[in-house]
């Protein structure tokens, strides 16, 4: 058998200089094209790794531009890299504390430092979910089940360091002999909730651009309170696409369906996407836009609602561009729209366009209102009771004339009574047909206009009530999800008005002032559907303020008690211009008759 190059005296010869040509191109490439990096430290014991990152004091802002450390690229297919243990890495500052784990590199808390349930644990915006399904925020998902689980479940070597510009960073990678290899770069500043983060993903040693990125199911805790509200918001998810904010709720399922999933980015690059609930969002916010983003809306298993009360949760899917940021904090109105790009639209004032246009800018100057007089009061109810005065001060122009219509009105129709209670009994006599009953009312508007009178006159009284429904909505969909009012008590057994009143006391006594306010219209010869109008107004704000947040009650309770002022004083304005009309009539010599 003859050797390799037998056939050429030189070919050995020419093999060894092409050896060390390539040698000489691959060291020149590696000196000059890839990053520097130091050789990784000797692996730390778990109860050092555990601990939290060092941090230096607050000296100058946060740079701008992350470190190198975020900027990710994958290990060598051929240099196998992995921890031997298990361990926890900790990211803190005085806003969020942040537990990451090198099985997998996902996210295993996110503590809120300022923010929790009332006398609870502070809010960890991990929902229990992931620690029963296995499916942790930040997990690999490209669908491949088992690349996933080989990824997910792999055991990352840590490097640490300290993030340039103030607070600190860990970066994760694995890489197995198969060409498969993660990196991600975590980096959390010495103050705020956003998160330096950047990913690469190799696999069969082909890179993945964009990298799929789940974070669900579910964000934080729901308490079995919050899933029986009508007025609490469970997850769902806002994005920007093409410029267009689109919020997506969990999908229906069926039992032959148990998962469904919804594409987005068709119509455009999708420029943030987030999961949020009422009160808190986690939000990608990738350096260039997402190509895509999926919701998966899966059936929960019974052991999953044990710990989260719900049939159903969604999923948020992303195809990660590689670097970016990640805000994981509460919807706070001044901060979503510091950041631009319209992220204050995931508090939901108004989901529709319509919606949005109306109700967001009233909620904004509302929610202004309520915070420079809460920083008057210190009390929110105090503040919510101050603001009702101020609003009905500023409709008064416009509510006082329609009420004195209203109420004058109701006197000329009390007059009028006894001439239509005639009426009514001569036609009574002659039947119920269509003929009779058109002769009847044809009589009954010949004597409203002798007497110069419109019947539906009486019902422009209405029209406060109308003028303040933008209002009403506008703090019906302000006050459950305002960060501000959550957990802010009020005084005795309103302790927190986002939520509803637990005795019922506010909503009923709003509905008593509503019966009585009406009352006080004098609704005496109003009829059919004029007076059961009326009456029905009442009985349906109070039925929809038993499960109201008490704030809410206590803004149209504090109303109503206004509106009861106001109108007594009409009333008796009323009365003194009728006794004036009465002297004149009394004083006045009686002219001719008026032809019959």
């Amino acid at each position: 058998m003859e050797q390799l190059g037998g056939e050429d005296p030189k070919a050995t010869q020419r093999l060894i200089w092409a050896t060390l040509a390539l040698a000489v191109i691959f060291g020149i490439w590696a000196f000059f094209v890839r990053p520097k990096q130091a050789q990784p430290p000797p692996a730390k014991p778990a109860s050092q790794q555990s601990a939290a990152l060092p941090s230096q004091p607050q000296t100058q802002p946060p740079a701008e531009v992350r470190p190198p450390e975020s900027v990710a690229a994958p290990p060598e297919a051929a240099q196998p890299l992995q921890a031997q243990e298990e361990t926890a890495l900790t990211l803190k500052n005085d806003e969020v504390w942040i537990e990451v784990s090198n099985r997998g590199a996902v996210l295993h808390k996110v503590v809120l430092q300022k923010y929790g349930q009332k006398g609870g644990e502070k809010d960890d915006l991990v929902s229990p979910l992931a620690q029963v399904s296995g499916n942790h925020p930040l997990a690999v998902a490209t669908g491949d089940k088992t690349f996933d689980d080989l990824v997910n479940g792999a055991l990352f070597h840590v490097e640490q360091s300290d993030r340039k510009g103030g607070g600190a960073a860990v970066r994760l990678s694995w890489a197995d002999e198969m060409g498969n290899a993660v990196t991600k770069s975590f980096g959390l500043p010495r103050t705020g909730y956003e998160l330096d983060f950047s990913v690469s993903v190799s696999k069969a040693g082909a890179p993945l651009s964009p990298v799929p990125i789940s974070w669900g199911p579910g964000l934080g805790r729901l308490l079995a309170a919050q899933a029986k509200s009508r007025y609490y918001q469970q997850e769902y998810i806002g994005l920007l696409e093409a410029g267009a904010f689109k919020k997506i709720q969990r999908s229906r399922v069926k039992a032959d369906k148990p998962e469904t999933t919804d594409a987005y980015g068709a119509g455009g690059p999708v420029v943030w996407a987030a999961i949020t609930n009422g009160y808190f969002a986690a939000l990608f916010k990738p350096d260039t836009p997402m190509p895509w983003a999926r919701v998966v809306t899966r059936t929960l298993t019974p052991e999953e609602m044990k710990v989260h009360p719900a049939e159903a949760d969604i999923t948020l899917l992303v195809g990660y561009p590689g670097s970016g940021r990640l805000f994981i904090g509460p919807k706070v109105y001044e901060s979503l729209k510091g950041m631009g790009d319209s992220y204050h639209r995931l508090l939901d004032w108004g989901s529709s366009d319509f919606g949005n246009t109306i109700l967001e800018p009233i909620c904004a100057i509302l929610l202004w209102g309520l915070k420079k007089l809460y920083a008057f009061s210190h009390n929110y109810g105090i503040a919510i009771i101050l603001l009702t005065f101020i609003i009905k001060l500023g409709f008064f122009p416009l509510t006082q004339r329609s009420m004195v219509k209203m109420k004058e009105m109701g006197e000329a129709m009390k007059k009028l009574k006894p001439q239509i209670d005639r009426i009514k009994a001569k036609y009574k006599k002659m039947g119920k047909g269509m003929e009779t009953r058109s002769k009847m009312n044809e009589e009954t508007m010949d004597l409203y206009k002798r007497e110069g009178i419109n019947p539906l006159g009486g019902m422009s009284g209405c029209l406060p009530m109308l003028l303040q429904m933008p209002i009403f909505f506008a703090l019906f969909q302000l006050l459950p999800r305002a960060m501000d009012l959550r957990g802010a008590p009020f005084f005795g057994w309103i302790q927190d008005l986002s939520i509803p009143d637990p005795y019922y006391v506010t909503p009923i006594l709003m509905g008593i002032s509503m019966v009585f306010s009406t009352k006080m219209t004098s609704t005496q010869g109003m009829e059919g559907a004029q007076k059961m109008m009326l009456w029905f107004m009442p009985v349906m704000f109070t039925w929809f303020c038993l499960w109201a947040p008490a704030g809410l009650t206590l803004y149209w309770f504090t109303n109503n008690l206004l509106t009861m002022g106001q109108q007594a004083l009409i009333n008796r304005k009323v009365v003194q211009r009728q006794e004036a009309a009465a002297k004149l009539r009394k004083s006045t010599p009686k002219g001719p008759s008026r032809p019959s």
